[in-house]
């Protein structure tokens, strides 16, 4: 039996990853998907204060008190920043990553670092103006049950020093049909591309940016491959 720890992407929520937890459950597996304080059902926790090491510190928690060892962790679009970290933090209790169509960063960078002025410059507009400076709306015309996103997070830098850690197998996801419209979508392939110069495992989904949602079943398919 395989143990998952499967993280979803901003403004999300466990309830996004929660086709793919059913799947992992009857296949015979064990899985968690904790939503980050802030978001999904903890939307009543959020606060200006909360910055990338609050969702770290989630995670960690979750290793800790549920005694997990021989995870294969999985962060899907920003939790790309969240895994680099955990697994800088505790890298014997991981036994593989997964970057599903996620940010991969290097040392010293944030997931702003990663989308470049240009992107950033558009999100901040977004930001002041429909989110009180310190909030990036949540995505309603993507999913209803989206919540706001703390934007300090996307500012936080990461430190990726820890040999044990870069000595982890990885494989990257990509989505391959990703919309034109999205700002995020070079950023991703170049993402896509960093996982590959790496000589990281690499495989494809042909869909947009959420096969949790749209195509469970073989996301799950590739999960299960690593158990």
């Amino acid at each position: 039996m395989a143990t998952y720890v499967v993280l979803h992407g901003a403004t999300a929520g466990s309830w996004m990853t929660r086709k793919v937890a059913r799947r992992i459950r009857k296949a015979g597996h064990e899985i968690f998907t904790p939503t980050y304080t802030g978001l999904g059902e903890r939307s009543h926790l959020l606060t200006r204060e909360i910055g990338l090491e609050t969702h770290i510190r989630d995670v960690l928690n979750v290793f800790q008190f549920e005694e997990l060892n021989d995870v294969i962790l999985v962060g899907i679009s920003y939790s790309g920043m969240v895994i680099t970290a955990v697994a800088e933090a505790i890298p014997e209790r991981i036994s593989h990553l997964v970057y599903m169509d996620a940010v991969v960063p290097q040392d010293g960078e944030s997931f702003a670092d990663l989308c470049g002025v240009q992107v950033m410059a558009q999100l901040d507009e977004i930001v002041q103006s429909h989110g009180d400076g310190w909030l990036l709306p949540a995505f309603k015309e993507v999913e209803a049950r989206s919540t706001d996103h703390p934007v300090k997070t996307f500012y936080n830098k990461i430190d990726v020093k820890n040999p044990a850690s870069t000595a982890l197998p990885r494989t990257y996801i990509c989505c391959t049909e990703k919309s034109e419209d999205s700002i995020f979508t070079k950023m991703l392939y170049q993402m896509a591309q960093r996982a590959r110069d790496a000589g990281w495992h690499y495989r494809e989904l042909p869909t947009d940016h959420f096969p949790e949602r749209d195509m469970p079943d073989e996301l799950t398919t590739l999960l299960l491959e690593l158990a």
